[in-house]
């Protein structure tokens, strides 16, 4: 059975493996806010909660993690920053191991992330049966690509939307859609570029985002996701449409 997501939760469940699979979780992202002026309060203990009923709600036994599960980049921030985030990080895999694996594949702020409370995966990604993860911002191993299915993250994709008074808004989605076989066959001479693919909306709503439906995404694997031609879901499941047809 293929992954389904778990609408209204920014997670997948994959039955076979009996795995939540989210992306973006940016643990630490509250310290940067705060040096900016606004004090949002640590929010560690809430994604806590909410991964641990949707462990529960699905009885799952692993929690994977496609990238940024810390929000600090190794060159920004300061010590005591980069020190507050630590302990948060450490305390959101530990409280969670309790109950379940937790898996993580590295992305792009994840550079010095370690754990001996969770299985952590190189950003070039792991493949399950027919499905692969990946973070989405660099390419993946060759192997990686030989599969039905490819769930990634990293863009925290919205859609940016016209009201009738004028004026913009931005609702946050799933991507859905196919590779363009020509960026595809270039890049991987092995691969399946029939596959289809997820992008995930970012687990953290305090993450900026990307308009998918106005900007262009050309980074590392993005470049081989027809993104234009794509679907995008709400956060609820509702189908809104082709992508380059949202204005």
């Amino acid at each position: 059975m293929m992954p389904m997501p778990v609408f209204g939760e920014r997670a997948i469940y994959m039955e076979n493996e009996k795995a939540i699979v989210i992306a973006d979780v940016h643990v630490g992202i509250e310290f940067e806010y705060m040096l900016r002026g606004v004090n949002i309060g640590v929010q560690t203990d809430k994604l806590i909660e909410r991964c641990r009923k949707l462990i529960m709600k699905k009885n799952a036994e692993k929690l994977i993690v496609i990238g940024d599960l810390k929000h600090t980049i190794v060159a920004e921030g300061g010590n005591e920053i980069r020190k507050m985030e630590r302990k948060e990080v450490a305390k959101f895999i530990k409280s969670l191991n309790e109950i379940c694996e937790i898996w993580v594949i590295k992305g792009n702020h994840d550079a010095m992330l370690r754990s001996k409370y969770a299985k952590i995966f190189s950003s070039k990604g792991i493949k399950i049966g027919e499905v692969s993860l990946i973070h989405g911002h660099c390419w993946a191993d060759d192997e990686i690509m030989d599969a039905s299915l490819i769930i990634a993250g990293h863009i925290h994709p919205f859609v940016r939307l016209m009201a009738k008074v004028g004026y913009s808004y931005i609702k946050e989605c799933w991507v859905k859609g196919k590779c363009k076989k020509k960026e595809f066959t270039k890049k991987y001479k092995n691969g399946n570029y029939k596959m289809d693919f997820i992008i995930m909306p970012a687990f953290n709503p305090l993450c900026g985002g990307t308009a998918v439906n106005r900007e262009r995404v050309d980074e590392a694997i993005m470049k081989i996701f027809d993104i234009r031609n794509a679907t995008a879901y709400l956060l609820n499941g509702i189908n809104i449409g082709v992508i380059k047809n949202l204005m």
